[in-house]
């Protein structure tokens, strides 16, 4: 799986975009503030349909233009593909192969970009939505369909909330209670699978970057039990807070709630972890994503790193690129100093500098 060519038109300062990359290293070097990110946040999008920046259309779209487009050309088990987004201020339109797509996870799975970014360390100390994306956008990336259970979920909380808020009935109220329960117990119980399969190999790789001196895991807060039990239990949650719930306006227990634990040698690294530790269980957890995908898929992901060598020491900086090398997908990444990335380990490489949102390969 690679990306052999990416068209951006009216996308932020990257304005008239049209290059081919490489299928191993591709690094972005230039100042700050050229477009560096820009460029990879659009890569990001074919693959998430959603900036990790949680940036609306008319964020994207160039200032003055209606509209901005991004349009790839993806390789996956030797096939080509084409994949384009027209983003508008109130929208998106996805089209793969030229017809416009109606189901988002149709549009999934073509792309699958892994992203590292500082700006995602806030994740591990921030709130617990953050956590919960994080586990959710890995499942995705191995179930598209995923998707689709969580957008009906979103629409039975959001229905069930409108309700709550006028005070509705009993009567009313239960049949959306009974099909949240429903709803939300099997996302609990799709997390909670991944964790279970995901969590060896996640431990292993931490405990190699930690130099063998310490022991991550992950933490759900509910039990794993067969579907029917899960549903009577949430049930019986909604039921337990129904009072509440009618006070607030909003639904108090279900998934959207949960929280999943980090932690270090059974310490919550939200609380009690250093910066070190943080930056290496985010490392691990992206390094074991790439790994089992790999395992899946038959191919590697895309990686992309934005601006990776400023939030690493030197031993996990050559750590990570130990692990970089060690695979033969596709990478990008982002860095204000080409040098630090030049040099034998990355000798087949191809360098762009980016310069005042355009683009010139080296």
């Amino acid at each position: 799986m690679y990306l052999k060519n990416l068209v951006l038109r009216r996308y932020r300062n990257l304005e008239e975009t049209d290059l081919d990359w490489g299928p191993g290293f591709n690094v972005l070097w230039g100042k700050n503030a050229q477009g560096k990110t820009n460029l990879l946040e659009a890569i990001y999008l074919l693959g998430h349909l959603k900036s990790f920046r949680n940036a609306r259309g008319g964020d994207i779209v160039l200032h003055g233009s209606e509209a901005a487009s991004v349009t790839g050309i993806v390789e996956v088990a030797q096939v080509t593909h084409r994949i384009e987004l027209s983003l508008q201020h109130n929208g998106r339109i996805p089209r793969l192969n030229g017809k416009v797509v109606k189901r988002l996870s149709e549009f999934l799975g073509y792309l699958r970009p892994i992203l590292f970014t500082p700006e995602e360390m806030g994740l591990i100390k921030g709130y617990p939505a953050g956590r919960r994306a994080l586990l959710d956008r890995a499942i995705v990336q191995r179930d598209p369909l995923y998707l689709d259970r969580v957008q009906e979920f979103n629409r039975i909380l959001r229905q069930r909330n409108q309700l709550l808020k006028k005070q509705a009935r009993r009567a009313e109220l239960d049949p959306w209670t009974q099909a949240l329960a429903r709803s939300g117990s099997r996302i609990r119980q799709e997390r909670l699978q991944y964790i279970e399969e995901f969590l060896p190999l996640f431990i292993k790789v931490y405990r190699k970057i930690s130099g063998y001196h310490e022991k991550a895991d992950i933490r759900y807060p509910v039990e794993k039990d067969p579907l029917p039990v899960m549903i009577d239990k949430l049930q019986a949650e909604l039921d337990k807070r129904r009072e509440r719930e009618l006070q607030l306006g909003q639904t108090l227990a279900g998934p959207h709630r949960d929280d999943p634990e980090f932690l270090v040698d059974n310490r919550a690294l939200r609380t009690f972890g250093s910066q070190g530790q943080q930056r290496s269980f985010l490392l691990a957890f992206k390094a074991a994503q790439v790994i089992s995908l790999e395992a899946l898929l038959g191919e590697p992901p895309v990686l992309l790193l934005d601006d990776l060598t400023s939030e690493l020491d030197v031993e996990r900086q050559q750590g990570f690129f130990d692990f970089l090398l060690a695979r033969q997908g596709q990478v990008f990444i982002t860095t204000t100093r080409s040098e630090i990335l030049g040099g034998q380990r990355l000798a087949e490489a191809r360098f762009f500098e980016v310069k005042q949102g355009r683009i010139k390969a080296n």
